[in-house]
């Protein structure tokens, strides 16, 4: 079974491009089939013309996020008092995702209080089960990843124990775990056992080498060799986001694709 990746534009091709709508361009010039994008605010119709143009795939969303505050800069799925613009941004999201067929959106979790720990796991729960029914109502799943401490302290979603608890709570096929490599690794490790616990509940992965988050050939703590077979072993055939942060530029470091024979 061949792996197939996708651009990340949040990190991928930003060093050429400011706009989503270009990066678009960039990827699909550079052999890509697919991408993953933020909730491209304030471009949407270029978005669209792009992706008309180039016949590209949006294989996964994150959902809008509010620009305004800076607490809710990494989501608002987990914070009490903040369910109306929850489902507003996600509101939005599921229409845009509807323009372009991307059928997996990134319900990002937020930051939080320690002190209210259990406040913002009933919050989170309560959430994403609206949320589950409103994205079966079109045919789409929702995503929640663990990130690491390193990359945004206070993230609520933080760990692979805590997600299994609150898809366990959920109990719902439309909303699945992302595992990103990269955070995994700084997370917990334990690779093929994390993969094997949780192998009925995985919607997407994504990858990157450790500690530096770049690109999968670069010296770090990850054998990607072991990766990529063992994710075919898994029998995952959707798209594989590429989300790290090019050592020089983003084209001079697209060599690995061809070193591991894999596609884009």
């Amino acid at each position: 079974m061949a792996l197939k990746f996708a651009a990340n534009l949040n990190f991928l091709f930003t060093e050429t491009a400011a706009a989503i709508s270009e990066r678009i361009r960039l990827a699909h010039r550079h052999g890509f089939q697919a991408v993953e994008i933020p909730y491209p605010s304030g471009e949407l119709q270029e978005v669209k013309e792009a992706i008309n143009e180039t016949g590209i795939l949006i294989s996964l969303m994150n959902i809008a996020l509010d620009g305004t505050r800076e607490e809710l800069k990494f989501g608002s799925t987990s914070i009490p008092g903040e369910e109306n613009n929850f489902k507003t941004q996600l509101d939005k999201s599921i229409a845009y995702a509807k323009t372009v067929n991307c059928k997996k959106i990134h319900l990002m979790a937020g930051t939080v209080d320690s002190k209210l720990e259990c406040d913002h796991f009933k919050t989170y729960v309560s959430n994403l089960k609206k949320a589950s029914d409103d994205l079966q109502l079109n045919n789409m799943i929702g995503v929640i990843e663990p990130i690491n401490k390193y990359a945004i302290p206070s993230y609520f979603m933080n760990s692979y124990e805590k997600a299994s608890n609150v898809l366990r709570e959920i109990n719902s096929d439309n909303i699945k775990l992302m595992v990103d490599i990269y955070h995994l690794q700084h997370i917990c490790g334990n690779f093929t056992k994390t993969l094997e616990k949780n192998k009925n509940v995985i919607g997407h992965f994504q990858i990157a080498q450790v500690p530096n988050r770049n690109e999968p050939d670069t010296p770090g703590e990850i054998n990607y060799d072991y990766v990529f077979e063992t994710l075919k072993m898994f029998g995952y055939n959707d798209w594989i986001g590429c989300e790290y942060k090019p050592k020089t530029t983003t084209v001079e470091g697209l060599n690995w694709i061809s070193k591991y024979n894999v596609k884009t």
